[in-house]
């Protein structure tokens, strides 16, 4: 952590570090990889629901 001025709402420091981080932004590129990473961990759960659903004879 830098020792630039962010802080509180109140304006409190703590040990001479501000205690909120800097912010920021997300890059589209970024954006994209989470977006691809979510659906890449999604679907196998989903097609894994349904294929042990279906062992249970519930469809």
């Amino acid at each position: 952590m830098n020792k630039k001025g962010y802080t509180t709402e109140s304006g409190g420091r703590q040990n001479g570090f501000s205690i909120e981080p800097e912010i920021i932004p997300i890059s589209e590129g970024e954006s994209k990889k989470s977006l691809f990473l979510f659906i890449g961990i999604l679907l196998p759960v989903l097609i894994g629901g349904f294929y042990y659903l279906r062992t249970l004879n519930l469809f």
